[in-house]
């Protein structure tokens, strides 16, 4: 495995404004010396998440997240510790020379580099057929016909993936591509034995092709659309899961739509690739399409991450309707706010744009409407009467999807709003909700749609609170005091250390040999802890700075000391009274008491409180 060495870790961290980089998907107001915001990792209306730019880090009051730069990148854009630093090292134009310790690992990387280069030059190598080979005319024909002219073909990199194996091999040997990693990449598929096949040929043949890529901008898959409408097979073929590609993580556009839907807040989200691409085109850069499938609780939380309300513009249709049904019930139980915009009867995004301009589309964005209200205007679209009967029918239909916020206040405003377009009572809707709910409950085995296992905020918490009050005290010193970090090191409180329960984290403090006077170098040490270590040790930096230096620091190391003899001595004593001992051995454990006792009282006696000192 290769390994960034801790000087360079120090430089990407040394060189990136945490407040900046925060601030592309938080909305930050500077409070004092610090600036505050919606926290991105837990649902919240009050602002408690605080970014210190002086100690380069962030926390969050409300559920105990922290830690530094590289943290951040790896918790909000779910990166690797590695990949992290890299990130911020480009950004910062720091070069990056890793030191490789492990052979196997770096294999994995430079095949890893391999794959990436393989969908890179087939994806050149794709759009330039499109573009200029005799053989790629009806795929150009098809994009005239969609009204989707050239520039929009090189802005998205589309290409044509030829009719024929022999094109796809004479490239890859060009490429010096081994078919082995065709394969892998799901560009190539090895024949069934019972199909009569012999060997491999190419997964996509005779369609318009759609680059997927990752966060970073990098191909990791493609959206392939066959051209012959008489065709029996799949209009849409997408690459297969990959070591690079898991088409429920990935939302297509959404490297380039981040940042705009960051700045709004909002996510357009669309079914299709098409879709997608002429809404961002059409100067609606807040947009994101699915990959084929139904929407994933990684594909919400990779929106929430950047907003708090998602727009779904899915075809008119009863599938469509269904698809937005679907989302709803994923999206809305992490706490993003979801509407419909509903597309005239028969039309789509693209076919809307091309039909009645950019204005026809800003209109149905515009009137967008919440989920709800959406679902009781279809269901009483399609009811046969408004009787009393046919809307608690609605009411029943509705409290389903009422149940699965998990919001008190949203419910509560949910109930209010849905009674009075019904116009049914809120005692009666209340119920249902309840029913519902309950329901819901039995359907998942106990737990609601949305729910997750302890995670590590909630660990970092625990830790927290597991620590020895007197211990914790010792760590905030030795965060910010460099005095008291050079003593606790050169201490002897091993025996301490290992004996008192509580201690884990400043044994860590006490065995780290970061430079407690470089700010930096205590947030590469931090940064390298597990991830509750690290979000426990950013809720002690961000609490009040405990008052006293190295002698109060010195006092309150004795007063562990302390604990641990009581330990002990409490210990022996209960061996004492154990049965069957000779005289000689009880003998010994008392001579160990006394030992013991005698050093308890040296221990009394330099804990005694003076004026100012610290009091355990």
């Amino acid at each position: 495995m290769s390994r960034i060495p801790e000087e360079t870790i120090q430089q990407v961290i040394a060189a990136t404004d945490i407040v900046a980089l925060v601030g592309r998907s938080v909305k930050l107001r500077k409070a004092g010396t610090n600036f505050l915001g919606l926290c991105p990792f837990h649902n919240e209306r009050t602002p408690s998440f605080n970014v210190s730019p002086s100690r380069n880090t962030y926390h969050c009051f409300g559920c105990g997240a922290g830690g530094t730069a590289i943290r951040f990148v790896m918790e909000h854009d779910g990166m690797s510790f590695v990949e992290a630093v890299k990130r911020l090292a480009d950004a910062a134009g720091i070069r990056i020379e890793e030191e490789v310790w492990d052979a196997n690992a770096e294999a994995e990387a430079k095949h890893r580099s391999l794959l990436l280069r393989a969908h890179r030059e087939i994806t050149e190598w794709f759009h330039q057929l499109l573009m200029k080979h005799k053989i790629a005319a009806p795929a150009r024909d098809y994009l005239k016909s969609r009204g989707i002219t050239a520039e929009v073909a090189k802005n998205w990199q589309m290409g044509y993936a030829p009719p024929h194996g022999a094109f796809f091999r004479e490239w890859a040997a060009q490429a010096k591509i081994p078919e082995s990693v065709l394969v892998e990449a799901g560009l190539f598929v090895q024949s069934d034995e019972d199909s009569g096949r012999r060997g491999t040929y190419p997964r996509f043949r005779d369609r318009l092709m759609f680059p997927i890529r990752n966060d970073h901008g990098d191909v990791i898959a493609f959206s392939g659309r066959i051209l012959d409408p008489e065709a029996k097979t799949a209009k849409y073929l997408n690459s297969p899961e990959t070591s690079l590609f898991s088409k429920s993580k990935v939302l297509f556009g959404f490297d380039r739509s981040k940042r705009a839907i960051s700045k709004a807040g909002e996510a357009i989200v669309c079914e299709g690739q098409i879709d997608m691409i002429m809404v961002y085109e059409a100067g609606f850069q807040n947009v994101v399409a699915g990959q084929g499938t139904a929407f994933t609780e990684l594909h919400a939380k990779l929106l929430k991450r950047v907003c708090n309300e998602v727009v779904l513009c899915y075809d008119s249709d009863n599938a469509g309707y269904k698809a937005a049904e679907r989302a709803f019930q994923i999206l809305s139980p992490i706490g993003l706010t979801v509407k419909v915009a509903s597309l005239p009867q028969g039309e789509d995004p693209d076919s809307l744009l091309r039909k009645e301009g950019t204005e026809a589309l800003q209109t149905v964005l515009g009137d967008a409407m919440d989920f709800l209200e959406y679902q009781i205007r279809r269901l009483r679209a399609s009811a046969k009467s408004d009787s009393m009967v046919e809307r608690v029918r609605m009411a029943e239909q509705v409290a389903s999807a009422i149940s699965i916020f998990t919001g008190v206040a949203q419910r509560i405003t949910a109930v209010n709003k849905v009674a009075k377009l019904l116009e049914i009572s809120e005692e009666q809707l209340n119920a249902m909700v309840k029913r519902a709910a309950s329901g819901d409950k039995n359907s998942h085995g106990g737990q609601r749609a949305g729910d997750s296992p302890v995670n590590v905020v909630d660990e970092a918490k625990k830790l927290l609170a597991s620590q020895h009050k007197t211990a914790a005290l010792l760590c905030q010193m030795a965060l910010t005091d460099a005095e008291v970090m050079y003593w606790l090191r050169e201490s002897d409180c091993e025996e301490m250390l290992r004996e008192v329960p509580g201690t884990e984290l400043l044994s860590l403090l006490v065995h780290s040999r970061h430079d407690p006077l470089e700010e930096t170098a205590q947030l590469v040490f931090m940064a390298g802890l597990e991830r509750p270590q690290e979000a426990a040790f950013a809720q002690l930096q961000a609490s009040p700075r405990p008052s006293g230096g190295l002698e109060d620091a010195k006092l309150a190391l004795c007063s562990l000391e302390l604990a641990r003899l009581q330990n002990l001595i409490l210990g022996l004593q209960a061996k004492q009274r154990q049965p069957g001992l000779s005289s000689t051995e009880i003998a010994e454990l008392q001579e160990r008491v006394i030992e013991l006792i005698a050093k308890r009282k040296e221990c009394l006696d330099r804990t005694k409180p003076t004026p100012n000192s610290f009091s355990p």
